[in-house]
């Protein structure tokens, strides 16, 4: 699971609208948003093996009040701006007339790089204080 993405579920679910992870069992009442991870956007490779990855993640918020609109929007997209910087973009607007619900969708960008491997510690040498050099 890219870093990124588990830093923007995090985000969002500090949020003042209920988020959950690919969908609800139960809708809650008022606003309520889905964040997915979609697919693998694109790689970086060398030495025949992956160096980066990036992942296109997708944030939906729904709602039947038009006047929360600017404030939902605002809202993700301070996360998204936070997480992601310019990586995203609002990519639908619309009204579902079977569920009566605004739904708004946004999509972004989210790179994995891998950790660096770590280096072991370099020895150190200690000199004996009663030793002395020698």
């Amino acid at each position: 699971m890219p870093s990124e993405y588990e830093a923007l579920v995090a985000a969002l679910k500090l949020t003042d609208i209920p988020f959950a992870e690919y969908g609800w069992k139960t809708r809650p009442e008022g606003s309520y948003g889905v964040v997915t991870l979609d697919f693998e956007a694109g790689t970086a490779t060398g030495d025949d093996q992956k160096l980066d990855r990036s992942w296109e993640a997708s944030v939906d918020v729904f709602f039947s009040k038009i006047s929360e609109r600017n404030d939902i929007i605002e809202t993700v997209e301070e996360v998204l701006e936070e997480i992601c910087g310019s990586s995203w973009a609002l990519n639908s607007n619309q009204y579902e007339s079977s569920t009566g619900l605004f739904h708004l969708e946004w999509v972004c960008v989210l790179i994995d790089t891998p950790e660096p491997e770590e280096e072991p510690e370099a020895e150190t040498q200690t000199q004996s204080a009663a030793g002395g050099e020698g």
